[in-house]
């Protein structure tokens, strides 16, 4: 007869700890940060962590499973999981500053956005008012998302800023 054993519970326990603090930081509001630049809505640090690094490693535990059952890795399996970490990584949502004359979105490998406040056309609130998507008159669509910090100044400070009141 097998007796109960702690130490069966320690992977369980630290995949459900780290699925939890995944979903929890997407209800904790964080808090912009002024820079020199202007008012600066970084990622949440959890989200960051979790694309560049559980992504990577989430893939690398199949590899390592796949590996283990064959001892020979095909070559389609190890591109497709390079492919999917790149496709996470290339849509990391950016970094949205408010500056004096306009807000924009840098990322880190795409494209910057930036839209002039003049040229809001309007603030669209999804979610319950959770994410907020800038929509320019020059077709650029800045989206203020959950995993972004401080989304109810975001709103208030581009509501503030544009003179337009999001659309519910």
């Amino acid at each position: 007869m097998n007796g109960f054993n702690p130490q069966h519970l320690v992977g369980p326990l630290i995949a459900v700890m780290l699925v939890v603090m995944i979903y929890g930081s997407r209800i904790s509001p964080g808090k912009p940060v002024e820079t020199s630049e202007g008012l600066v809505f970084r990622l949440k640090p959890i989200y960051n962590w979790s694309r560049i690094v559980l992504l990577p490693a989430y893939m690398g535990f199949f590899l390592w499973v796949a590996w283990h059952q064959n001892h020979v890795m095909p070559w389609p399996i190890i591109f497709l999981c390079l492919i999917a970490v790149v496709i996470g990584l290339i849509q990391l949502p950016g970094t949205i500053t408010l500056t004096p004359m306009a807000v924009t979105q840098t990322f880190w490998l795409q494209p910057s956005k930036t839209i002039l406040y003049g040229e809001v056309m309007g603030l669209q609130a999804m979610q319950a008012g959770r994410t907020i998507l800038v929509l320019g008159d020059n077709r650029v669509r800045i989206r203020h998302s959950t995993n972004h910090a401080g989304a109810v100044e975001f709103r208030a400070e581009m509501e503030r800023r544009t003179g337009k009141r999001a659309i519910v």
